[in-house]
């Protein structure tokens, strides 16, 4: 499992860096753990570069709709600053969470190997259907998006316009893809306790030949432990990527709201011009990604969830009063150590729960706001956020 995970994170970290979520100095040293090389200048120059590069961008992108400026840009720009900004505060916080992994691979090889269980397969085969596809699908939206809307003057301001700030938003992607790599190698090793569970016998009594007594305890305490740590590096995630989700699905979610508004409110798919009806197809597949990766997190999420409770349901399945002593203290201690660790779910930093019902409160206040807003879509605001809407789309129309 952890050749596989060093593999994979390699590339993610190189995509981290790329985008400014966590510090260039920070590698794999000979022991496997992320370390800091607080001694090359190197990484410090390439750390300057890169902050100054991100900057540039940025200050091209303010400067090239002057002087209008459309609360989609403020949105645009303030997502991707929040998220880098809550990605560095919380560095300490995400290498330990990634050291976490690494090491709790360590000391699950050896029972892995024992019992003949492996995960690896699985874990590379999973992650190849997710990525690759979503893959496909960036570089197929951003063909279209080239064949809609082309553009005709290429400089740097049109260059970090298209790769930057515009759909399919670099940032968003990144975000989800490295947030669902680190839920699925979580939900694989959940995975992995209950295969231990698995492997015992089923009335967790001695099997002459095949298991004595004291293996069965000592499986089950080395699983319950385990399992403990896994739920820590659960809370880590949330330590550590908790500030970045909490950006990325508060300025997401307005960024459907603001959207979906405008498009339920002038209706654009009744134009007259066939052109301009192709071209709104681009805003509506905008508005269903955001949900879709706001979604895939969340969906990630509940299959850790989803493990939680199935050992939960495989302790519960056993009479404890006719148990031996040892074995009746060690699921007592397992249920105890479940029910205690279920109040700490994964968290946008604790200011809510992603689980399922987000789903459900998204759409409940993705409808409520759009409703409120077409009710007061005469206030001087909202005319006046209507207005430089279509300012902002004849603009780019013009522009490309």
């Amino acid at each position: 499992m952890a050749t596989i995970f060093h593999i994979r994170l390699r590339s993610i970290l190189v995509l981290s860096k790329c985008m400014g979520l966590i510090d260039i100095s920070y590698t794999v040293g000979s022991n496997g753990l992320l370390v800091r090389d607080v001694n090359s200048m190197f990484y410090v120059f390439l750390e300057i570069a890169r902050m100054i590069v991100l900057l540039l961008c940025t200050y091209i992108y303010f400067h090239q709709f002057d002087p209008e400026f459309h609360i989609f840009q403020y949105i645009s720009i303030m997502k991707f600053w929040i998220v880098i900004i809550a990605a560095r505060v919380s560095t300490i916080w995400i290498i330990k969470f990634i050291n976490g992994i690494i090491e709790f691979d360590r000391k699950i090889s050896p029972l892995s190997t024992n019992l003949l269980i492996t995960q690896n397969p699985l874990e590379k085969k999973q992650w190849d259907r997710i990525l690759y596809p979503f893959i496909v699908y960036l570089i197929g939206f951003k063909c279209l998006q080239m064949y809609l809307y082309p553009i005709k003057i290429l400089n740097i301001s049109t260059l970090v316009h298209s790769l930057v700030f515009s759909p399919p938003y670099v940032m968003d992607s990144t975000v989800t893809i490295i947030s669902c790599f680190f839920l699925q190698n979580l939900y694989f090793r959940f995975q992995t306790l209950i295969d231990f569970w698995k492997c015992l016998p089923t009335e967790l009594v001695a099997v002459p030949c095949q298991w004595t007594h004291i293996e069965i305890v000592v499986l089950m305490e080395n699983t319950r432990l385990l399992h403990s740590e896994l739920c820590e590096l659960s809370q880590k995630f949330t330590q550590g990527y908790g500030r970045l989700l909490l950006g990325f699905y508060t300025f997401s979610f307005i960024s459907m709201l603001i959207g979906v508004y405008f498009i339920v409110n002038n209706d654009p798919l009744s134009s007259a011009n066939t052109a301009e009806k192709f071209r709104v197809v681009i805003p509506l597949i905008i508005y269903v990604q955001m949900f879709t990766l706001m979604v895939s997190i969340i969906v990630f999420v509940s299959f850790i969830n989803e493990k939680r409770i199935k050992m939960i349901s495989y302790l519960r399945l056993y009479r404890i009063s006719n148990l031996h002593l040892d074995i009746k203290r060690q699921i007592k201690m397992f249920m105890n150590q479940i029910l205690a660790y279920e109040l700490d779910q994964i968290s946008a930093f604790g200011f809510f729960d992603i689980n399922l019902n987000l789903v459900t409160s998204i759409i409940a206040l993705l409808i409520t706001g759009i409703s409120t807003m077409v009710q007061m879509k005469d206030h001087p605001i909202i005319l006046q956020l209507n207005n430089d809407t279509k300012s902002l789309l004849i603009k780019l129309f013009k522009t490309s």
